[in-house]
């Protein structure tokens, strides 16, 4: 038998947890069909639960013929939810409250004259659509890698995708401080992204082997696990309780378990049930 910690916070972060509710309360709510616009959450698990609930995923407002329209917790491209409401459809606005302080930062930034700079990942959906309220002058970075002198300005704001590091963004920041004359810098980070990181460094120094649950499409999630990689503990990346067969984990060896921002709590259930049964 293994013994199995789990950490405090995996699993769910409020924005997460507050659009799934939003969209099953308009399922049970509305009378004509419910559509989320992509993906609600970065999770294949929960939306295809959601999808057996009766909740459909559109992939742009053309796939939607009539009813209502879920805007997921990543938010939308400017512009997306007066096109919709001009098709007729009704719209729920999940986007997460934190993802809207971004959105509301970068238009500050940008109208007091600063050039925007995002620490995040160009073809995220929370990215693009907070790109989408940016001027063109805007970069988008992953990391200090992608600082290029020549491309900035003296006046410069940076902010971070929201389930990014504490520690890129500061690596960022120190770059552009010594390339530009003012540098301005909010940390738009969920709290709830850098809490699972620190509890999950700790916890895989007292364990052999770690678990992270979560989709592979997730990015706070993959982070998660390459960050605990990076500390050296024997870490695997997985979905579901399905894909464990194929870990290789030594008898009695002490496991971890912890879960990115999208990961619901039924499949870390599952998870853990099964690590703990597992011969």
């Amino acid at each position: 038998m293994h013994k199995v910690s789990l950490a405090v916070s995996a699993g769910f972060c409020f924005g997460v947890q507050r659009a799934v509710k939003m969209a099953v309360s308009a399922l049970d709510e509305f009378g004509g069909p419910v559509y989320t616009l992509g993906p609600i959450i970065h999770n294949p698990q929960e939306v295809q639960r959601l999808q057996n609930m009766g909740i459909k995923m559109a992939q742009t407002l053309e796939d939607i013929p009539d009813g209502l329209v879920v805007i997921r917790s990543h938010g939308a491209p400017k512009g997306v939810i007066e096109e919709a409401e001009k098709r007729g459809l009704k719209v729920v606005d999940a986007t997460c409250p934190l993802v809207k302080r971004l959105k509301e930062r970068v238009r500050e930034l940008a109208d007091e004259g600063y050039q925007v700079v995002i620490v995040g990942e160009s073809d995220h959906p929370e990215v693009m659509a907070v790109l989408s309220y940016a001027p063109d002058s805007c970069l988008v970075v992953r990391g200090p890698e992608g600082v290029k002198q020549g491309l900035l300005n003296k006046k410069v704001g940076i902010v971070a995708q929201t389930t990014q590091s504490l520690e890129n963004l500061q690596a960022v920041a120190s770059l552009c401080i010594s390339h530009c004359r003012e540098v301005r810098t909010y940390n738009t980070i969920c709290q709830a992204t850098h809490q699972r990181g620190a509890e999950a460094l700790e916890l895989a120094r007292q364990v052999d082997v770690m678990i992270v649950v979560g989709g592979k499409n997730s990015a706070n999630t993959t982070r998660l696990a390459q960050a605990v990689t990076q500390g050296g503990t024997t870490t695997y990346h997985i979905e579901s309780a399905a894909d464990l067969g194929a870990l290789e984990i030594p008898p009695e060896a002490p496991i971890g378990v912890t879960a990115g921002a999208s990961t619901p709590g039924w499949v870390i259930e599952d998870v853990v049930s099964a690590l703990k049964e597992m011969d």
